[in-house]
């Protein structure tokens, strides 16, 4: 068994409680989904690795829930976006039945990667510091900050795509992210971006082009 592909068994066997849901475990109707379409877009960043990583906060419910990778709704696998890394044709697959979901936060970070991918012919590893879906308890079409305790479980898996992925920088997409990592002192080049959810559109977007401009790899 490969790396990515240990990782995503480890990761899947994560119990969900009535607060937070672990897409990725075999109990949960889209998990298979899941785990094929962050098997699928692992081993394309691992064929494109720019060291980079951009870490948000947790799975939306209208995102990653469904499409299993973060930052990313499903409607992203039906645009041309990234050559090799994001969009059709690519073996993504697509939970909804109807219309597939959109997501703000996907819809404002993959353009960016599209600028990041025209500047460096590389995109980052996107990841959440806490992979699994945190909601209020029996609404799972909901979003919540996670708790201390979630972020927690999560971070033995930040560490070891840090590991697999060799990352150097790391872009942290809000303070859950930014204050989890930095309390680490891990050895690589840390950096905060402001979320674009809440008003932090164009901040975000700012934020991010200046970080890009500031790698030199």
């Amino acid at each position: 068994m490969d790396r990515i592909r240990h990782f995503i068994d480890k990761l899947s066997r994560e119990i969900s409680t009535p607060e937070l849901t672990n897409v990725y475990s075999p109990e949960i109707p889209q998990s298979e989904i899941c785990r094929e379409n962050l098997y699928n877009y692992l081993q394309r960043i691992r064929n494109n690795n720019s060291n980079v990583m951009l870490i948000g906060e947790a799975p939306g419910y209208h995102g990653c829930r469904l499409s299993g990778i973060a930052f990313t709704s499903e409607d992203k696998f039906t645009e041309d976006i990234i050559p090799r890394i994001m969009g059709k044709d690519l073996g993504y697959r697509i939970f909804s039945k109807g219309e597939p979901e959109r997501e703000f936060s996907a819809s404002t970070v993959w353009p960016k990667l599209k600028e990041w991918y025209n500047a460096h012919d590389s995109v980052p590893l996107l990841w959440n510091i806490c992979p699994f879906h945190p909601h209020k308890e029996g609404n799972i079409m909901s979003n919540r900050t996670p708790k201390k305790k979630e972020i927690e479980r999560g971070i033995k898996y930040f560490l070891e795509l840090v590991d697999i992925f060799d990352i150097q920088y790391i872009g942290c997409i809000g303070k859950k992210s930014f204050n989890t990592i930095e309390a680490m002192k891990l050895n690589t080049s840390l950096e905060y971006l402001r979320h674009p959810s809440c008003g932090g559109k164009r901040v975000f977007e700012d934020m991010i082009s200046e970080y890009m401009k500031s790698l030199q790899y």
